[in-house]
């Protein structure tokens, strides 16, 4: 419990929760405004070699937000552990999030584009 106070004290941990926590809240809305729940088969994957090279039922588009939601979730919880131990390590798990989350976001939007 006193590690989730010093947690919240530091700023630039919280603030990049925060943004992490946005970023996939962001993915999520984005799939569902784009797609919802469609079972239609869409392309999933796009190689710039061979084109669209993986189609998957619509709904197999939300595995991104449930992946980075599961990063985030265990980067969290790592971060939480080496916080007691050594702050610098807690920092590279968060901002880790938040870099996954950035690519998670750039793959979205890139199907997003393909699925016009």
């Amino acid at each position: 419990m006193q590690v989730m106070m010093k947690i919240r004290e530091n700023r630039l941990i919280l603030f990049s929760l925060i943004a992490s926590g946005i970023i996939n809240i962001i993915l999520w809305l984005l799939l569902y405004i784009k797609f919802g729940f469609s079972r239609e088969p869409m392309p999933l994957h796009f190689n710039i070699i061979y084109g669209i090279d993986y189609m998957g039922k619509g709904y197999g588009i939300y595995q991104i937000p449930a992946a980075g939601l599961v990063i985030f979730s265990v980067n969290f919880f790592l971060a939480k552990i080496f916080f007691k131990i050594e702050k610098v390590f807690s920092y590279f798990f968060i901002f880790a999030t938040v870099g996954v989350q950035l690519f998670l976001l750039i793959a979205v939007l890139a199907l997003v584009v393909l699925n016009k």
